[in-house]
């Protein structure tokens, strides 16, 4: 296992497009790991930006979705990923693994990188991109 570099956050999981949505829905599992993570100082959940478009496009035009996306990317815990040059250039080997789906292979590539846990409500469609162990399948209805 190689060591974090100390500019280098923690992040303990990652939300794809479907973990967000879920989120939207009012669904209960991505609060909880807000929670979990604002918790433990230095800890973080990542959004990767390309997940945080799909989803919004998906809720286009709704004053509701746009203050809870925008509040969920202010928590303490939530760190948002920029699709820059460097991390663009470092995920488009995933893009073809992924069929395509620029936002699953950047939230894939987020969550093997920093070896964190994968939100999803949509666990079929990673099982051969990330680590059995690191997906975390949440209800796409609350429980």
């Amino acid at each position: 296992m190689t060591a974090r570099r100390a500019t280098e956050p923690e992040i303990r999981a990652v939300l794809d497009r479907s973990a967000l949505q879920s989120y939207l829905r009012g669904h209960i599992h991505v609060g909880e790991l807000m929670h979990e993570c604002a918790d433990e100082e230095g800890v973080f959940v990542a959004i990767p930006t390309t997940a945080l478009a799909e989803a919004s496009a998906s809720y286009a035009e709704d004053a509701k979705t746009e203050a809870l996306l925008r509040l969920i990317t202010t928590l303490p815990a939530a760190r948002v990923l920029d699709l820059d040059r460097d991390s663009a250039l470092a995920m488009a080997k995933t893009l073809p693994l992924a069929k395509g789906d620029l936002s699953r292979a950047h939230a894939v590539w987020a969550a093997n990188k920093y070896r964190a846990l994968y939100f999803t409500t949509e666990p079929d469609e990673v099982t051969s991109l990330v680590p059995a162990d690191n997906i975390q399948p949440i209800p796409s209805e609350d429980a």
